[in-house]
């Protein structure tokens, strides 16, 4: 069995994440001398809210259209609105197109992440299921990465012109692109489903994961809508459960602050004297870093485990904000912090890593796992949609208390003492998904049987 086309769609749908994380990634700071009035902080920090703040939209919109029109067409979708957005801002980038760009492009996002990562779990083989998707997720990292390059050695009307020119070449090349074989049976395409079950895996033996499918797509009347697939979830034996678990893993996922502590981070950077790197070259470090050790996670998500993976991840994240946060402690009480800076570096990069270990792209890879068909767009799309609004809660939140007060120390601590709470959680009660199908995955924790 060849895997070559499986990986080549799946590097097509990256395409689009990778597009995604050019928005994550760009801001008026990047291209400050392109704008012909001044950037205030308030503005950037209204600029990352509004793209988050779309991307919690586009995931509440992927409930209704995901299902409707399909996780193909829902990604072929959004290059219409991207190349909109980055046109408002290269050709007139005045703040409030910015903003307004922004929202359109996290919107965008929020589609593309909940149907494409839907689309890479039901194209996947179980063995190399977590890889595939941790590869996705991977794009959004690559997006960030190139678009700190092109951002800071380009113009704002290079960064959208690339960005662009990457959305239009990655759906000339999706559209040729089979649909889902899940999807194909879930709307009754047999034939259609038996094709792209061909397609993907280079051979016509097919016939075991065919079954296997076609079962874990049964149609039932009382999940044909939003609300019933809800309802009926919630009457099987383990459907409570697996919403409760999807919702708690998003949460631990957004309260672990990655996004808070890089913002942090390169104003702490910048203050390092032994450490002689410009402001434009420390997102480059962090990107880089992110993203060389997020492949340690794509290496052992399938080999370890999920619930491995997490657990070491969301430990080594409490232990260094707690270190952060004693580190601000001494600074905030005046304390002579020169000889420990070296060590305060080394724990941003431990942080880096260890959110790039598993929370970066784990939660989101089981809660796309442990759904049932009939209820995976609805379900992902609100878990996704719950994950968005807190990263924008905690943007807030931490605006106030760090920038109100000036208090770094108990928001790092409040943040590892909320890590240090979802221990036992994903110790006891996290699924371990790892080279199961998803219908043995619906069977176990679903309906409650066990092999």
């Amino acid at each position: 069995m060849s895997y070559a086309k499986l990986y080549l769609v799946t590097f097509v749908v990256c395409l689009a994440e990778l597009n995604a994380g050019l928005f994550s990634k760009w801001s008026p700071v990047l291209s400050v001398d392109d704008f012909s009035f001044e950037i205030t902080g308030n503005e950037v920090f209204w600029t990352v809210s509004s793209l988050k703040l779309g991307t919690a939209f586009g995931s509440f919109l992927s409930i209704f259209i995901v299902d409707f029109l399909g996780r193909k067409i829902s990604i072929l979708f959004t290059v219409v609105p991207t190349c909109l957005s980055w046109l408002l801002i290269a050709w007139n980038p005045l703040i409030l197109n910015v903003y307004v760009a922004h929202f359109i492009g996290g919107t965008v996002s929020g589609i593309i992440f909940t149907s494409g990562l839907t689309f890479v779990t039901e194209i996947s083989p179980a063995h190399i299921r977590g890889a595939l998707c941790s590869c996705f997720v991977l794009m959004d990292y690559c997006g960030d990465l190139l678009g700190c390059v092109i951002g800071s050695f380009g113009t704002v009307r290079t960064y959208s012109y690339v960005a662009m020119s990457l959305a239009m070449m990655q759906f000339v090349v999706y559209v040729w692109c089979p649909e889902t074989p899940y999807y194909l049976l879930r709307q009754k395409r047999l034939a259609a489903a038996m094709d792209s079950l061909i397609f993907l895996r280079g051979t016509c033996d097919v016939t075991e994961e065919m079954d296997s499918i076609m079962k874990a797509t049964e149609f039932d009347p009382r999940s044909s809508g939003i609300l019933s697939s809800l309802l009926h979830l919630i009457s099987e034996s383990g459907g409570k459960t697996a919403i409760l678990i999807g919702v708690a893993v998003m949460l631990v996922q957004a309260l672990s602050g990655p996004i808070i502590l890089i913002g942090y981070a390169r104003t702490v950077f910048e203050k390092i004297h032994d450490v002689q790197l410009h402001g434009i070259y420390i997102n480059l470090v962090l990107a880089t870093v992110h993203l060389i050790s997020y492949l340690m996670c794509i290496s052992l998500v399938d080999r370890l485990g999920r619930r491995p993976v997490m657990i070491m991840s969301v430990v080594g994240a409490c232990s260094c904000n707690f270190i952060l946060g004693i580190y601000s402690c001494m600074q905030e009480n005046a304390i002579d912090t020169t000889n420990l800076q070296p060590l305060f570096f080394l724990t941003v990069l431990l942080y880096t890593i260890s959110v790039s270990l598993g929370l970066s792209s784990v939660p989101f890879v089981v809660t796309n796992e442990i759904f049932p068909m009939y209820a995976r767009a609805t379900c992902v799309s609100s878990c996704f949609c719950i994950n968005f609004t807190w990263s924008f809660t905690m943007l807030h939140v931490w605006r106030w208390i760090v920038f109100q007060y000036n208090v770094y120390s108990f928001a790092f601590w409040f943040i590892s003492g909320l890590n240090a709470f979802s221990i036992p959680f994903l110790v006891f009660y996290f699924p371990e998904t790892k080279r199961k199908s998803l219908l043995q995955i619906r069977k176990y924790f679903i309906e409650g049987m066990k092999e």
